[in-house]
C-alpha cells in the first residue's frame, strides 16, 4: 500500500504528501495552539490561537514546499530528470532519477534549498518590520516572527552536514571532489547523518528525564526519522551506483501468469490467488494485455458478490504507473514501483506483455552484486 498520496503538480514535477504529514501536522497545531500563541499572545481568544496556528503550520508547509522545489528546478536545469517530490512536515525528498553527474551539480543542488530557506527568512523579516511599522495587530507581528524564525532554523538545520541533510550533500561533494571516490564519500557522510540522529535522540531523552516532554518528543522524532533517512537514503545511492546501466528486460520474470479478462472473482480467488500464493496478476483478453488485479482489490468487495463480478470489473487499467519498456534501467523502475504501491512493473513491448519484474527481483540482484563487491 502507498504511504503517499498526490496532491497537486508544480512546474509539471509531482507534489505528494506522506500520511505520516497529517500527525506531525496536528502536533505542531497542537503546540503552538496550546503553547506559543498564548504566551505571546495572551490577549486573544482561544479560537485565535487555534486559528493561527492552523495558518502557521499550513504557511510553514508551504515554505517546505518551495525548499524543496529549489532543488528540483536546478536539478532540472542541470538535466537531472525528477520523478517527483515527498514532503513531511519538516522536510521533504525530490525523487532524482539518477545521481548528479559530478561534485559541483551536487553542491548546486544541495545549497539551493537552505538559500531558499533564507530568502524566505528575510521575506518574514521583512513582514515582520512592516508589521511594527505601521501598527498591524500584534498577531501578525508573531505570526511574521515565527515563520522568520522557522525558516532560519530550517537553513540551519539542513545545513548540518549528515546525508541526507543538505549540508551533508555538500559534505558528500566535498569528499567526491578531493577523493573522485562516489561511493565513499557516500559512506562518510551518511555516516555523519546517523551520529547526527543519535545526538538528537540522546537530547530527547534527556529532555523527557528533565521534564519537557515535548521539546524531547519533537527531538526524538526528528532524530529517529533522520537515522531511517540517512540508512535508507545510503541503501539507495548504492543500489543506483551498483544497478546503473542495468535494464528490466535482463532480470525480469518471463514465465507469466496471467489471468482471462471474464474470470469471476470466487474463481480467481480459487484459482489464483490461493494457488499461486501472489499478490497481483496481469489480465489479458484475447493475448492483449488488458490491466492488473490485486487481491487488495478483492477485499473491498463484499463476499456475496464475488460469483456475479468479473476480474475485468474490478482491475486495475492498464497505465503507465505500473508498465514499463524492458530498456527502463533497474534504478528508474525501483522508483516506478515505490510510486506505484504495487512492487511490480509489467514489461510491455508495443502493447503486448513480455515480462514482470518485482522489488523481490531488484532486492536479490542488488544483494548477490553487493556480495560480490559490486
Amino acid at each position: 500500500m502507498k504511504q503517499t498520496f498526490k496532491l497537486i503538480k508544480i512546474f509539471d514535477i509531482p507534489i505528494e504528501i506522506n500520511y505520516s504529514w497529517f500527525a506531525i501536522l496536528g502536533l505542531i497545531i497542537f503546540t503552538l495552539a496550546k503553547g506559543y500563541f498564548p504566551a505571546t499572545n495572551p490577549e486573544l481568544t482561544e479560537g485565535y490561537y487555534w486559528l493561527m496556528a492552523v495558518i502557521a503550520a499550513l504557511l510553514l508547509f508551504a515554505c517546505l514546499l518551495a525548499h524543496e522545489l529549489s532543488h528540483s528546478l536546478v536539478a532540472i536545469k542541470n538535466k537531472l530528470p525528477i520523478h517527483g517530490i515527498t514532503l513531511f512536515i519538516f522536510g521533504g525528498v525530490a525523487h532524482l532519477a539518477e545521481e548528479p553527474a559530478t561534485p559541483l551539480v551536487e553542491f548546486k543542488m544541495a545549497i539551493a534549498g537552505p538559500i531558499m530557506s533564507l530568502l524566505l527568512a528575510l521575506l518574514f523579516f521583512l513582514l515582520s518590520e512592516l508589521s511594527f511599522i505601521f501598527g498591524f495587530p500584534h498577531y501578525w507581528l508573531t505570526l511574521a516572527n515565527y515563520l522568520l524564525m522557522l525558516n532560519l532554523a530550517v537553513a540551519v538545520f539542513n545545513l548540518i552536514p549528515g546525508f541526507p541533510l543538505d549540508g551533508g550533500r555538500i559534505l558528500r561533494a566535498a569528499i567526491w571532489w578531493f577523493s573522485g571516490d562516489l561511493k565513499k564519500a557516500t559512506g562518510i557522510a551518511s555516516a555523519f547523518g546517523k551520529g547526527f540522529a543519535f545526538f538528537l535522540i540522546a537530547i530527547g531523552l534527556f529532555n523527557l528525564f528533565t521534564g519537557s516532554i515535548i521539546s524531547g518528543i519533537w527531538f526524538i522524532f526528528i532524530g529517529l526519522f533522520l537515522e531511517e533517512a540517512a540508512e535508507t537514503s545510503y541503501r539507495q545511492a548504492m543500489m543506483k551506483n551498483i544497478l546503473s546501466g542495468i535494464k528490466i528486460g535482463n532480470i525480469m520474470t518471463t514465465n507469466l501468469i496471467t489471468v482471462p479478462a471474464d474470470l469471476p472473482l470466487n474463481k480467481l480467488l480459487d484459482e489464483y490467488f490461493f494457488r499461486f500464493r501472489f499478490t497481483t496478476f496481469p489480465v489479458v483478453e484475447n493475448d492483449q494485455l488488458l490491466g492488473l488485479t490485486s487481491f487488495h482489490a478483492i477485499k473491498e468487495i463484499p463476499r456475496e458478490k464475488w460469483p456475479e463480478l468479473s476480474v475485468k470489473e474490478i482491475m486495475l487499467p492498464i497505465s503507465e504507473d505500473f508498465t514499463a519498456s524492458k530498456e527502463l534501467d533497474v534504478s528508474q523502475a525501483m522508483l516506478k514501483m515505490a510510486n506505484n504501491g504495487l512492487g511490480r512493473l509489467l514489461v510491455i513491448d508495443n502493447n503486448r506483455l513480455i515480462g514482470l519484474v518485482s522489488q523481490r527481483d531488484v532486492m536479490r540482484l542488488f544483494e548477490l552484486k553487493t556480495e560480490l563487491g559490486g
